[in-house]
């Protein structure tokens, strides 16, 4: 490469470089929100009035989705000191929403530790498990007299079933993609696997509700479907 090729070189690179700098700048001032850890957030003091963006991961227990707003709590996701934030969410919870789920929250750092917020995002955590040994539904309908304690039930998402936690119904599951065959209804107020989406495979272990639906401990994605 000759000298001036090289210089032109340079001189474009600079550009891109600093059209990518004044998009950060600007992105951060229009939202004006400071991204910072749940640690940065706790003990930064200069923090509070002004805006904040955080993620951290939903303390299990702490929500009551009834009320509103709705007040839960986060924590680190990893390699954190153990701290929690309370957050005040007006808005409607997203589907994925649920015990240890990591929350994005963005909002106003009150003096008492706590985030007020109306803007909150949540990323699914990814979590595969062997269909293998699983009840079907049908199955699980069938023997709903019989006395089943703990078990694993492998079905299908019913396409527009699953709903934010709270209620006593999460989700359902079929024998058939489509939704069209058996189905059962789910108890589940943890965080829901990344790609648990209409039609999908999935295993739930649980056990059954007098009422006919099935109380999840865990959702995770048939393995087979990685």
């Amino acid at each position: 490469m000759n000298k001036r090729a090289r210089n032109r070189l340079i001189g474009v690179t600079a550009i891109v470089l600093l059209i990518i700098g004044v998009v950060l700048v600007t992105t951060m001032q229009s939202n004006g929100a400071y991204s910072k850890s749940v640690d940065d957030v706790l003990k930064d003091k200069t923090l509070v009035g002004k805006r904040v963006r955080v993620s951290g991961s939903v303390v299990p227990g702490s929500w009551d989705k009834g009320s509103n707003p709705m007040n839960f709590a986060i924590k680190a996701e990893k390699g954190g000191e153990g701290g929690v934030i309370k957050v005040s969410y007006k808005g409607a919870a997203p589907n994925t929403f649920g015990d240890g789920v990591v929350a994005i929250v963005t909002g106003t750092l009150q003096s008492n530790g706590q985030i007020e917020s109306s803007d909150m995002i949540t990323k699914c955590p990814s979590k595969y498990e062997s269909a293998t040994g699983a009840m079907t539904v049908a199955n699980l309908v069938a023997d709903k007299d019989m006395g089943i304690t703990f078990t694993k039930v492998t079905g299908y998402v019913v396409p527009d079933s699953l709903v934010a936690p709270g209620s006593s119904e999460r989700f359902k599951i079929s024998d058939k993609p489509d939704g069209s065959g058996v189905t059962v209804s789910v108890a589940y107020a943890g965080a829901v696997p990344d790609g648990m989406t209409a039609g999908k495979k999935i295993v739930v272990s649980g056990k059954p509700n007098k009422d006919g639906t099935f109380a999840a401990a865990e959702v995770a994605v048939d393995a087979a479907q990685k």
